[in-house]
């Protein structure tokens, strides 16, 4: 059989199965009943069972000779995909299994507070603006609830992960993902490293600023350690609004789904069909978090969100449908194989960089409706630049304690997850039985081994920042959507998969990827 043949049989084999497992994963978000639980395994691990076939790994890895590149690079793509599901039908089913019921367990989970259940956008609401901090310290606890059902789960999840790389000659499933991901775990912990010795001195002090202003919200002594519910995120995953920040006034009477289809109209994406097929809006039963899924490789392009008139939610929108344009924009005469972003972390940086708009004074007036006093306050710069400074250091934490998850599933996690805390974000261990904190985390179940994506696309989106300023003159998309949109669909969308990400960063913005920009957006 031919290389090219190889890959079309690929292609006509999975395409439907894949469609058939996203359509599943879709009807679970949007209700999570046992009937669509049932539905969304039975589909996933179809799609799975035909990946792990031995023969089309051996056919993948035969086709990798083909002379024609696109040949090759899709024949890696499907080497890469097959490669870490060659494992016995039972294994794979369990693992299904437990990924599916997690994935329902978050879904459906509700935080009880002094007898009252709370959405995530309620909770939210509360740690944003509440001074009352007995309230707050009940609602952060109740966030963490969840882990004493799901820490086991994890447990067992990671055991059978790794059970099945370790039988491929992998370290573990951590070392197997990033390997299959084109990643280099050395060259990953080397960049986490660089970022924190970088970046240490300046977060230290802005650390000491954000404490000190949620001293004077909350009326707090001077000088008093903070707790974890003292934060205005669950995670201290994003950072809270300065004293003085009136753009939360006035999103509250933006139409926040119109500013974004609007923006993206203009950079030269209808992102009407998107959102006609999306699910919006917050309801019982719904998944509460947000995300972006593409279920045909193809037009069939659709968000998950639960929005609210908060700048949370128009920057959860922007970065959604960042996620989506680029899909749309890959070319569609690609082999079905090459019709995916070049990398996770590529897709990240696309949604990162439009995200970030959300506290740009051009689209906030242009798109928003934001008066210019507003759109120019002072505070969006400082919350911009906190942004990053509080995600890096929980990313670190993230990544770390995702590799020494799988090193030994069965280590005593929650010191480990307190002393990365600790030793990355500066919030300190509250007292009490911490045991099951770590585990209310969802990413760990249903997105493993993904989380260093989130900074790599941040680092990603500063450079390809700088080279579009450059080309363009404007210093961000709100002022020149129409040049902003071309470059980024011909020189990074387009090429889909067909480019691996290195190199497609390197030919698009002169340079390989590496952490200048990012670093001295911060630093100086």
């Amino acid at each position: 059989m031919t290389p090219e043949r190889t890959i079309d049989q690929a292609a006509e084999r999975l395409a439907p199965l894949e469609r058939a497992a996203f359509a599943a994963e879709w009807d679970l978000a949007t209700d999570g009943t046992p009937e669509r639980e049932e539905a969304a395994e039975e589909a996933q691990v179809a799609l799975e069972m035909a990946l792990a076939d031995p023969a089309l790994h051996d056919a993948a890895v035969a086709a990798e000779r083909a002379e024609a590149a696109l040949v090759r690079r899709a024949a890696t793509r499907l080497r890469l995909a097959a490669a870490g599901r060659q494992r016995p039908r039972e294994l794979t089913e369990r693992i299904v299994a437990l990924e599916v019921e997690l994935r329902s367990m978050y879904a459906n989970h509700r935080c009880e507070v002094d007898g009252r259940t709370l959405t995530d956008n309620e909770v939210d609401e509360i740690l944003r603006t509440s001074t009352d901090v007995e309230l707050r310290r009940k609602t952060w606890e109740a966030t963490r609830t969840i882990g004493a059902r799901t820490g086991p789960l994890l447990r067992e999840v990671a055991h059978l992960r790794n059970a099945a790389a370790q039988a491929l000659g992998h370290r573990d499933h951590y070392a197997m993902a990033l390997a299959h991901d084109e990643l280099d775990e050395g060259w990953l912990f080397d960049l986490l490293d660089g970022l924190d010795r970088d970046l240490r001195p300046t977060w230290e002090q802005e650390k000491a600023a954000i404490d000190d202003d949620l001293r004077a919200m909350l009326v707090l002594p001077a000088g008093e350690p903070l707790q974890p519910w003292h934060y205005q995120d669950r995670f201290f995953q994003e950072p809270p609004s300065p004293t003085v920040d009136p753009l939360h006034e006035a999103i509250a009477g933006t139409d926040v789904l119109e500013a974004a289809r609007r923006y993206f109209s203009d950079l030269g994406h209808d992102v009407d069909a998107v959102l006609a097929r999306s699910d919006l809006h917050p309801r019982p039963g719904k998944d509460q978090h947000a995300f972006q899924l593409t279920v045909d490789r193809a037009q069939d392009v659709r968000v998950l969100v639960n929005l609210a008139p908060t700048v949370r939610w128009l920057e959860t929108m922007l970065h959604e449908l960042g996620h989506a344009v680029y899909d749309l924009g890959i070319d569609p005469e690609l082999h079905w194989l090459l019709r995916e972003p070049a990398h996770i972390l590529m897709t990240e940086a696309i949604a990162m960089l439009h995200g970030r708009q959300a506290r740009d004074a051009a689209f906030l007036e242009r798109y928003a409706g934001v008066a210019g006093d507003v759109a120019g306050h002072p505070a969006n710069d400082v919350v911009r630049r906190r942004h990053l400074l509080v995600s890096t250091p929980w990313i670190q934490v993230m990544s770390r304690f995702e590799r020494d998850l799988y090193a030994d599933p069965d280590a005593d996690h929650s010191a480990r997850w307190w002393q990365l805390v600790e030793r990355y974000q500066l919030v300190r261990r509250p007292p009490g039985d911490r045991q099951h904190d770590w585990a209310a985390k969802l990413h760990l179940a249903v997105a493993p081994v993904y989380y260093h994506n989130y900074l790599l696309g941040e680092v990603t989106a500063s450079q390809l920042l700088g080279w579009l300023e450059a080309q363009t003159g404007a210093s961000s998309p709100a002022q020149a959507p129409a040049e902003y949109g071309r470059l980024l669909r011909d020189s990074v969308f387009s090429p889909g998969a067909s480019v691996r990400w290195d190199a497609l960063v390197e030919r698009a913005t002169g340079r390989p990827l590496d952490t200048r920009a990012f670093v001295d957006g911060l630093t100086r």
